[in-house]
């Protein structure tokens, strides 16, 4: 395991959303550490069940997935947010349109009830690695616990629950409906 972005971050486009990450969060945020481990989730995801993933979507997927909780980036419904604001920011760096849907659909889709693998095995994957790192490993997804354990240990969860909770306290003060059409989306 890989327990920093900074290794991880080896093309323009993974650079640019961890950095536009660290902008709205802060450095050395819970909600870095958090994306750490959904990647890492996700990866090992995929891996067990033998999906075949892009890498670099992966990884974009997992950075940017929560990025419509922060002002910067929120109009709305904070997963639609998210993935419009990974649509502007992929088209800037000239990936296909079928790429940057995908990794839209990961952020968007991410608080999904029902399976989502058919827009994409990342999709699913980071759907799956999302409940699982805010479940703390109660959700596992199949995963083994002990490496959950090993993972949290690694990538601390330090100042997560502070940080959702005034992120989505304060989304909720300032536009009540957002939180609620997260699950209120055509399929």
């Amino acid at each position: 395991m890989n327990d920093d972005f900074d290794t991880l971050a080896k093309t323009a486009v993974v650079a640019g959303a961890l950095a536009r990450l660290r902008t709205l969060a802060g450095l050395d945020s819970g909600m870095e550490r958090h994306c750490l481990r959904v990647l890492h989730i996700a990866g090992h995801i995929a891996g067990d069940r033998s999906w075949s993933v892009d890498g670099e979507v992966l990884t974009v997927a997992a950075i940017l997935h929560d990025i419509g909780l922060y002002d910067a980036a929120s109009r709305g419904v904070y997963t639609a947010d998210g993935a419009l604001f990974a649509r502007e920011m992929l088209s800037s760096h000239g990936w296909p349109q079928a790429r940057v849907e995908l990794c839209a659909n990961a952020i968007e889709r991410h608080h999904e009830l029902r399976r989502q693998l058919r827009y994409g095995a990342e999709v699913e994957a980071i759907r799956l690695a999302d409940r699982v790192d805010l479940s703390n490993g109660m959700l596992s997804a199949g995963l083994d616990r002990y490496w959950l354990r090993a993972l949290t240990q690694e990538i601390p969860r330090v100042g997560l629950v502070k940080e959702l909770t005034w992120l989505i306290g304060r989304m909720m003060r300032r536009r009540p409906g957002s939180l609620l059409g997260i699950f209120r989306r055509p399929s």
